[in-house]
């Protein structure tokens, strides 16, 4: 199993598209909120942006999470 870059995970959820109709109704038949969810799963990127500024403020400069974590932010703006 592949790992996937989180810069690419929030890449890719900002760049979503509205579900098809017939996903839709796949999703309803399931009891799913497909609309819903998909606004949680942005919101809650927003959120880990205001998380991350947080700890990007208070992280040394000589620690080497400092360029991960700037280039997950980056990829949040």
């Amino acid at each position: 199993m592949t790992t996937i870059p989180s810069t690419t995970i929030i890449t890719n959820l900002k760049t979503a598209t509205a579900p098809t109709g017939k996903t839709l109704k796949s999703a309803g038949t399931g009891g799913l909120d497909m609309p819903g969810m998909l606004a949680l799963a942005l919101s809650k990127a927003t959120e880990l942006k205001v998380c991350l500024t947080l700890i990007v403020r208070f992280t040394d400069s000589a620690d080497s999470n400092l360029t991960t974590l700037n280039d997950i932010l980056a990829s949040l703006s």
